[in-house]
């Protein structure tokens, strides 16, 4: 009997768009990709992270649009909801990245959103950037000539022993080095993962890197039903 390998499910996340109470939508679409042994779900650490963004975005200056650095990059995007919300909010161009079979829900989450993308007049792009072999970002089937990001984002991406140095590499080799640029790291703080987040931290600082703004926030019950207490931090370069 045949199964059916593809479903979706679509949700509208409320996110702060300022400090005065006002929001925007974002929808996402989340396929079950059985196929390829992959669940794909929006975690508690992107709707936290997303919606922090409204107050770190005006404290970051972005440099004149260049060929060689890219505005925003997502590592881990999954359901791409924080870098959607970064492209809406921040009116700047995002390139979402994850797992190749990932790419094609990526896409579908951009289209969803692109009356709001329209709206900010800035647009959004999907590929995959090896964290092993972080040199080369693939878009669309093509290599792109860009080797560096002015800010980069991570949410709930440290889940695994290898995790910490692979993530540690991919962001010392490709934030730029200037004194605004931002790495934006959220990760839910489950007991078993705590010293891979620890190990993050110590390979980050000792590559010249320093958290100068963090925070916790316990994400909705309504809406998420795994560990649901989140840390966030925003790091920059220390000597520059």
């Amino acid at each position: 009997m045949a199964t059916e390998e593809r479903s979706f499910k679509t949700q509208d996340f409320t996110v702060p768009s300022n400090g005065s109470g006002e929001t925007i939508q974002v929808r996402i679409s989340e396929p079950n990709l059985t196929s390829e042994n992959l669940g794909l779900e929006t975690w508690a650490a992107s709707h936290i992270l997303a919606s922090q963004l409204h107050h770190i975005g005006p404290k970051i200056q972005f440099p004149t649009p260049s060929s060689d650095v890219l505005p925003i990059l997502e590592l881990g995007a999954g359901t791409g909801l924080v870098g959607v919300t970064a492209a809406t909010l921040w009116k700047q161009p995002v390139v979402l990245t994850d797992l190749a079979p990932l790419v094609p829900a990526l896409d579908a989450n951009i289209d969803l959103n692109s009356e709001g993308l329209r709206t900010a007049n800035t647009h959004m792009e999907a590929g995959t950037l090896d964290w092993k072999h972080p040199t080369t970002l693939i878009v669309k089937d093509q290599q792109q000539p860009q080797t560096q990001a002015h800010v980069i984002f991570a949410a709930d991406t440290i889940y695994s022993e290898e995790h910490p140095e692979l993530l540690a590499n991919v962001i010392l080799k490709w934030l730029v080095k200037d004194k605004q640029a931002r790495f934006i790291i959220a990760y839910p703080l489950r007991v078993c993962y705590i010293d891979y987040i620890r190990e993050m931290w110590e390979r980050l600082e000792e590559g010249g890197m320093e958290a100068f703004e963090e925070g916790r926030e316990e994400a909705s019950q309504d809406l998420f039903n795994d560990e649901r207490l989140v840390e966030w931090s925003v790091w920059r370069w220390k000597d520059i």
